[in-house]
C-alpha cells in the first residue's frame, strides 16, 4: 500500500515538473520574443541615425513594425492640418489601391479615436468594435482587415499622425505588443518633427537670406568690446554709400549728425554710451540723421535687441537699420498740417459753439450726431439731452408742422436737395419759438446721402415784429374808420333819441303805442352804449409806467376778488416764481387786465374748478400762464376770444376782454389763447422786461 502511494506521489510530482518545465519554456520563449523585439527596435533606432531622408526612415519604420509585430499590414498616416484628415504617407503590405489612397477624417475610425484620446488602442474585431465608426467600410472590408493596433505619433501635445498594424485574421494583440508599437511611434514622431524643424529652419534661413540681400534695410550684429560689426548685410552701401568692408576700418558714429530717441530729440551720443556702460542694454530704438558718402543727409532708424553669449552675458546687439527719410519728411509735414488743422479746428469749434445759431448734424433716421450749445436756447434741452434722446428733436416740433417738416427732410435725404423751411418749435418751458432751418445733404463715395448738416436760426423776434407791425397798422386803420363811423352814427342817433324822448313825454300813459316808443328808446340807449364802447377802443391810451412787482400785483388782484366774494366756489393754484425782476408797466391798467382775465375765468369755470396761475422769466420776457377748465368753449370762441359780442362772454366781459388785448399790446406784450384738450383753456401773456 505504501508503495502504491509512493508511485501516485511520484506521478503527481512528474506532472508538476512537466508543467513547470513547460511554463519555463513558454516564459523563455516570451523572453526570447521580447528580446528579438528590443534587438529589432535597437537596430531600427541605429538605422534611423544614418543619413537617410524622412521618407526612407518612415518606410523603414512601417516595415519593421510589420516584422516585429508579425502583422500583415503596417502604415503611418500623417495629419493634414488644412483638410483635417489623416493620409497614408508610408505603408507596407497593403493590397488594394483604394485603401492606399483612402483619407480618414480626423474624428473618425480607429485613427480618430487614438488622436482624440492620445493613447494607443487594440482592436480584436474591427467591424464589431462598438468604439469605432469605421468610415468607408467597403474599402476596409476589401482590404481584409480584421484585427489591429494603432498608436499616436505625437510630440508633446501636438498630434503629427497615427501608426497602424493590422492582420487579416483574428489576432489577440497583447499590451506588450501595444507598448512596442508605441515605442516605434515615438521614433516616428522624432523623425517627423526633425523633418519639420529642418524645413522650418531652411525656410527661415532662405527668408533671412532673401531679406538681407534684397531689402533696402540693413541687418547688423555689433560687438560691444571693440564696437565693431561682425556682420553687415549688403544693403549698407545703398544706405550710406560705404560698403561693409569700409566699416571695418571706420566708425559708423562718424556719419551721425543728430540722434533722436523716442520722446527726445537731439540726444548726445555720450548719453547713449553712458547708458550702455551702466548696463542699460535692453531693446533699443533711435533715429539717426547721417551724412552719406555723397554728402547727402539721410534719416536712418535703428531698432536692436541685446546679443548674449552662452553664459547669458550681453556681448553686443543685433538690429536693423531702415531708411526713414521719407517718413521723417512726411512726419514734419504732418506736424505742420496738424498744427494748422488744430488751429483751424479751434477756430471752427469757437465759431460753432459761440454763433447764435443751432448747428447740427443729423442722420437719415433722425439720430443726432452733433449739436452745439445754442440748442438749449431754442429747444430748452441741452446737447447731452438731445444726443442721448434724439426723439426730443421730433417731439419738440409744433404739432401742425411735424408732418410737413418730416416730409421735407425725407425728400432732402432721398433727392439730395437742400432743406429750407420755417416752422415752430415748442420750447421745453412750453412757449413757441419760430425758426428757419437750412440743411444740406452729405453724400458718401457712392453718392448716397448719409447725413445732413444744418443750422437753425431763431426768428421769433422777427415774427413778433411783423405781427406787431401788422397789428399796429390794423389798429390805426380801425381807429380812423371807427372814429369816422362813430361821428356819422352819433348825429342821427342823438336826433332819433331826442325825438323818441319828446314823443314819449307827450304820450298818454294809456296810449297803445307807448310800449313801441319805449322799445325804440331802449334800443337807442343800447346803440349809445355800443357807440361809447367803440369810442373807448379807439381813444388813445396813455400809459404811466413804473417798476412793478407783477407777482405782488397778481396776489393783490386775487385778494380783492376773494374779498368781494367772487371766487368762493373756485380753487386757486398759484405758481409764482420768486426773485423775478420788476417790469415797467402801468400798474393801474395792468391791474385792470389781470382783474378782467381772472373774473372772466371764474365766470367760465365750473363750480369747484381750479384756476392755475404761473409766472416765469424766459429770455427777455416776463410770462404769465392761466389754465382753467371751461364748460362750453368751441374753437371759434377761442379764435374770437378778445372780440366783443361773442356768444360765451358775460355782460361784464364785453368791454373788459377786448380792452385786455388792447392794453397788453400797448405795453409791447402779447396774449394768446388755446384750448388744451376739449375742456381746458390756456391763456399765455408775455410782457417785455
Amino acid at each position: 500500500m505504501a508503495r502504491q502511494m509512493s508511485n501516485e506521489q511520484m506521478r503527481k510530482r512528474i506532472e508538476e515538473l512537466e508543467a513547470e518545465i513547460l511554463a519555463r519554456s513558454h516564459a523563455e520563449k516570451d523572453l526570447q520574443g521580447e528580446l528579438r523585439k528590443f534587438h529589432s527596435l535597437y537596430d531600427l533606432a541605429v538605422a534611423m541615425t544614418s543619413e537617410h531622408s524622412m521618407d526612407d526612415n518612415l518606410q523603414l519604420i512601417v516595415e519593421k513594425s510589420r516584422m516585429i509585430l508579425c502583422s500583415d499590414i503596417s502604415h503611418i498616416s500623417l495629419y493634414d492640418t488644412e483638410r483635417r484628415e489623416f493620409y497614408k504617407h508610408r505603408s507596407s503590405g497593403i493590397r488594394t489601391e483604394a485603401y492606399r489612397r483612402m483619407r480618414i477624417p480626423w474624428d473618425r475610425g480607429l485613427g480618430g479615436m487614438v488622436a482624440r484620446t492620445r493613447a494607443g488602442a487594440i482592436v480584436e474585431d474591427y467591424f464589431s468594435d462598438e468604439r469605432l465608426d469605421p468610415p468607408m467600410r467597403g474599402i476596409v472590408f476589401e482590404e481584409g482587415i480584421v484585427s489591429g493596433m494603432a498608436v499616436p505619433v505625437q510630440m508633446g501635445a501636438k498630434i503629427l499622425g497615427v501608426l497602424y498594424v493590422f492582420n487579416r485574421v483574428k489576432t489577440s494583440y497583447s499590451q506588450s505588443d501595444l507598448d512596442t508599437l508605441l515605442l516605434i511611434g515615438n521614433l516616428a514622431a522624432v523623425e517627423v518633427m526633425r523633418k519639420q524643424s529642418e524645413d522650418a529652419l531652411r525656410e527661415s534661413e532662405e527668408r533671412f537670406r532673401f531679406m538681407a540681400e534684397t531689402t533696402g534695410d540693413v541687418i547688423y550684429r555689433l560687438r560691444y568690446d571693440f564696437m565693431t560689426y561682425d556682420y553687415l548685410s549688403p544693403g549698407i552701401e545703398g544706405l550710406t554709400g560705404y560698403s561693409a568692408e569700409d566699416f571695418k576700418s571706420m566708425s559708423f558714429s562718424k556719419l551721425v549728425v543728430r540722434i533722436d530717441l523716442p520722446g527726445q530729440e537731439s540726444v548726445s551720443p555720450t548719453e547713449i554710451v553712458r547708458e550702455r556702460l551702466e548696463g542699460k542694454t535692453g531693446e533699443y530704438r533711435a533715429d539717426y540723421l547721417i551724412r552719406t558718402r555723397a554728402r547727402d543727409l539721410k534719416w536712418l532708424r535703428d531698432h536692436s535687441f541685446p546679443w548674449v553669449d552662452e553664459s547669458g552675458k550681453v556681448v553686443g546687439s543685433v538690429g536693423i537699420l531702415s531708411d526713414i527719410s521719407d517718413y521723417k519728411r512726411a512726419e514734419a509735414l504732418v506736424k505742420e498740417r496738424t498744427a494748422d488743422l488744430i488751429e483751424s479746428e479751434e477756430k471752427y469749434r469757437s465759431l460753432v459753439e459761440n454763433v447764435p445759431l443751432v448747428v447740427y448734424r443729423m442722420k437719415q433716421d433722425g439720430e443726432i450726431l452733433f449739436v452745439n450749445q445754442f440748442v438749449e436756447e431754442v429747444f430748452g434741452y441741452g446737447p447731452v439731452e438731445m444726443l442721448s434722446n434724439p426723439v426730443l428733436w421730433q417731439e419738440s416740433l409744433y404739432g401742425e408742422d411735424r408732418g410737413r417738416i418730416g416730409e421735407l427732410r425725407w425728400q432732402c435725404c432721398q433727392e439730395g436737395n437742400d432743406f429750407i423751411a420755417e416752422y415752430r418749435v415748442v420750447h421745453k418751458s412750453g412757449h413757441i419759438v419760430y425758426v428757419i432751418d437750412h440743411a444740406i445733404p452729405l453724400r458718401d463715395s457712392c453718392g448716397a446721402t448719409r447725413s445732413m448738416d444744418g443750422i437753425i436760426m431763431d426768428v421769433t423776434g422777427r415774427v413778433k415784429l411783423q405781427e406787431d407791425l401788422i397789428r399796429t397798422e390794423g389798429l390805426k386803420t380801425i381807429g380812423e374808420v371807427s372814429a369816422r363811423l362813430a361821428h356819422e352814427i352819433r348825429n342821427p342817433l342823438v336826433s332819433a333819441g331826442g325825438f323818441a324822448r319828446r314823443l314819449l313825454s307827450a304820450m298818454d300813459p294809456a296810449d297803445p303805442n307807448r310800449p313801441k316808443v319805449e322799445i325804440i328808446l331802449k334800443e337807442v340807449g343800447r346803440l349809445e352804449l355800443i357807440l361809447h364802447m367803440i369810442l373807448n377802443y379807439i381813444r388813445p391810451v396813455e400809459l404811466e409806467k413804473s417798476p412793478t412787482d407783477l407777482n405782488d400785483l397778481i396776489e393783490g388782484v386775487l385778494h380783492a376778488i376773494q374779498e368781494a366774494d367772487c371766487g368762493k366756489h373756485a380753487r386757486f393754484d398759484l405758481r409764482l416764481t420768486t426773485g423775478l425782476p420788476d417790469i415797467e408797466v402801468d400798474r393801474l391798467q395792468m391791474r385792470r387786465v389781470l382783474d378782467s382775465l381772472i373774473r372772466n375765468a371764474l365766470n367760465q369755470m365750473p363750480q369747484g374748478g381750479a384756476l392755475s396761475i404761473e409766472s416765469s422769466c424766459k429770455g427777455a420776457s416776463f410770462d404769465l400762464d392761466f389754465r382753467y377748465p371751461v364748460l362750453h368753449m368751441s374753437a371759434d370762441d377761442v379764435e374770437h376770444f378778445f372780440y366783443p359780442f361773442t356768444t360765451f362772454q358775460t355782460a361784464q366781459s364785453i368791454v373788459d376782454l377786448p380792452m385786455c388785448k388792447i392794453l397788453v399790446d400797448k405795453h409791447g406784450g402779447a396774449i394768446d389763447v388755446r384750448l388744451e384738450g376739449e375742456s381746458a383753456l390756456w391763456i399765455h401773456l408775455s410782457l417785455p422786461l
